[in-house]
């Protein structure tokens, strides 16, 4: 196996040539237009933003991980964010210009992967497609997204997989070492997304293996020995300060002991929950995949008029076309399946095929002694990572939600390379014809990239049009959610004095980062069941040895988690506490939306403080 000396990121930049230049410079031009457009209006202060915003602060106030503060992934983000807050100050810019540099990483990495397979112009209409979906979007983004978890841990898994993936083409044991470390990096980030990582990389070496007819146990040992050694370094200096039971059944970090609640949430995440509603929405992916690739080839042949076969073309791609609309139609009307629905919903059916036509025809070729073409071999790779960074999906695979941005990025790789590659090979025999297909194709993704760009800038314009601010930054957002906000903000630090704690429940951690109080909870995040009868009991201690003299509860409706409403379908011990001794004395709520009661959608806060003894 050959050695060399060169690192990743040599040959990660060596790999773009000079024809990308226009692409990049493209591809940036847009970037830039899309953030310009959409700033500060990237945060989603009632998810889990306070929490990714606030947690870190806790960390530098000498507070341990796990142990005082509640936390459901790996160490590394929240210890990483800390330290930037240390290093360039307590403000929200800090983790937003953190998750900019993310965009543009993973981006970069989007494009390189599909370089392998594609042409320049291909490949940027690629990454503008997952620029438009994942990294600036309205409902979700990598600038602010719902978990700098997942952000890292997505960043670190892709970089494993551009190792694995540069390994299959050079044969270098020293690129799974690299593969390793990023795989390792991955899973003390955000252990789920590690996983497509080491499947990525299992692949590579298992392909690799069959293809030389030899095992690859020096390259296997270079991606072992790191992961060991990231996990082994970051939980040894955990478990210095919390015990292995805290870390699994309080902290869930490995899915253990979780509340019914919670578990609810994650089948309704996975489409398990919507069955058999789900597996028809599943279907209808392919028949949507179908109207893409049938519609291309059809004016492809259209464009080709009076060309040899273009007339053979028409009929089968209109064929193609027609059956996806009357699929697709037919599952709306009579399924009751959504009508966004889109190709990847089909994932979990479509690539394992792709990926058992490819191990099929890989090993064939073995049995024949003869090669595999390295772009199948690539593929495969790449194939699998998506369907291991979608298994949380399942069958709800949508490019809506703050979950799709961190496992529809190769998704989009792979149903592209489908759309301009794979497709015309069946659809269009003439190979003019079907290469006026596969321009047909690029010019439809970036029209919808543009498409889907212009609606998120326009929609996150339009709509989050009210400023939060603080001394510690500022964002915009929804009148009706920034208003009572921020006036909960201004009441924080007014009534209250810099080191006395508040309350803000149930996942209002977004008002103690901005105006600068510290939370007295371990659970930084109050989700149903999270704070068990046991917990409960522990909270109303905490909050009395700390003398909060401040509650602020935010209506919130949890139906996701199928408990609704915080004190009143769960915790209804702690509020009912909470009213006996304390007091209401405001109420912050939008003059756009007055009047609700708990349980009902318009948002508002109540501030309570403490009764005198």
């Amino acid at each position: 196996m050959h050695q060399s000396e060169t690192s990743p990121t040599e040959t990660f930049a060596q790999s773009f040539g000079r024809e990308d230049r226009f692409a990049l410079l493209a591809l940036a031009g847009l970037f830039v237009l899309m953030l310009a457009a959409s700033w500060q209006r990237w945060t989603q202060p009632l998810l889990d933003h306070g929490r990714e915003m606030n947690l870190p602060t806790r960390i530098l106030a000498g507070e341990h991980l796990y142990s005082d503060v509640q936390f459901l992934y790996g160490p590394f983000a929240p210890h990483f964010n800390a330290l930037l807050y240390k290093l360039f100050g307590i403000q929200l810019g800090t983790i937003k210009v953190a998750g900019a540099l993310c965009a543009v990483i993973i981006l970069l990495m989007i494009y390189w992967l599909s370089r392998r397979l594609m042409s320049v112009w291909e490949s940027a209409a690629v990454t503008a497609l997952v620029m438009a979906l994942c990294a600036i979007k309205s409902t979700a983004n990598y600038i602010q997204p719902y978990a700098y978890a997942a952000l890292y841990g997505c960043v670190f898994a892709l970089a494993s997989l551009v190792c694995s993936v540069r390994f299959v083409q050079l044969r270098q044991a020293r690129l799974m070492m690299w593969a390793g470390l990023f795989a390792g990096l991955s899973l003390i980030s955000k252990p789920e997304i590690a996983l497509a990582a080491w499947a990525a990389a299992g692949t590579a070496l298992l392909s690799e293996s069959l293809a030389i007819r030899r095992p690859l146990g020096r390259a296997a040992l270079n991606f072992i020995v790191p992961v060991l050694v990231v996990l082994a370094l970051s939980y040894g200096f955990i478990l210095r300060n919390v015990s292995l039971a805290t870390l699994l059944n309080d902290n869930h970090v490995l899915f253990t002991n979780m509340p019914p609640q919670l578990i609810y949430f994650n089948r309704h995440i996975s489409g398990l929950a919507k069955l058999p509603g789900s597996f028809w929405f599943t279907l209808t992916g392919i028949a949507v995949f179908g109207i893409w690739a049938g519609a291309c080839a059809t004016v492809g042949a259209a464009l080709s008029f009076r060309r040899q076969g273009w007339l053979q073309t028409l009929r089968l791609s209109g064929l193609v076309l027609l059956i996806g609309v009357a699929a697709r139609e037919a599952a709306i009307k009579f399924l009751g399946v959504a009508d966004d629905v889109t190709p990847f919903a089909s994932a979990i059916v479509a690539l394992p095929v792709v990926i058992g036509v490819i191990a099929w025809r890989i090993w064939k070729a073995r049995a024949d002694a003869e090669p595999v073409s390295i772009e199948q071999r690539m593929l495969i790779v790449l194939t699998v990572f998506s369907l291991f960074s979608m298994l949380r999906a399942l069958l709800n695979v949508t490019t809506t939600g703050p979950y799709a941005p961190f496992f529809i990025p190769t998704l989009i790789v792979v149903y592209l390379y489908l759309l301009f590659r794979a497709a015309p090979m069946f659809l269009v025999p003439s190979p003019q014809i079907r290469l006026k297909a596969q321009q047909v194709a690029v010019c439809l993704i970036v029209l919808l990239a543009f498409g889907l760009a212009i609606n998120s800038v326009r929609r996150f314009r339009t709509i989050n049009t009210f400023e939060v601010k603080s001394a510690r930054g500022r964002f915009l957002t929804l009148p009706e959610i920034g208003e009572p906000l921020q006036a909960a903000i201004k009441f924080a630090e007014e009534r209250t004095r810099p080191g006395e704690y508040v309350l803000s429940l149930p996942i209002a951690t977004t008002i103690n980062f901005m105006a600068a109080r510290p939370y007295p909870l371990r659970e930084e995040i109050v989700h149903p069941g999270f704070l068990s009868d046991e917990k409960e009991f522990d909270a109303i201690e905490r909050i009395k040895s700390r003398q909060v003299p401040l509650v602020l509860v935010a209506n919130l409706i949890t139906s996701e988690f199928r408990d609704r409403v915080f004190g009143a379908d769960y915790n209804k011990e702690l509020m009912r506490w909470i009213t006996e001794h304390y007091h209401l004395v405001a109420r912050f709520e939008s003059k756009h939306k007055q009047g609700a009661n708990f349980d009902n959608e318009p948002f508002f806060i109540l501030a309570y403080e403490r009764n005198q003894q």
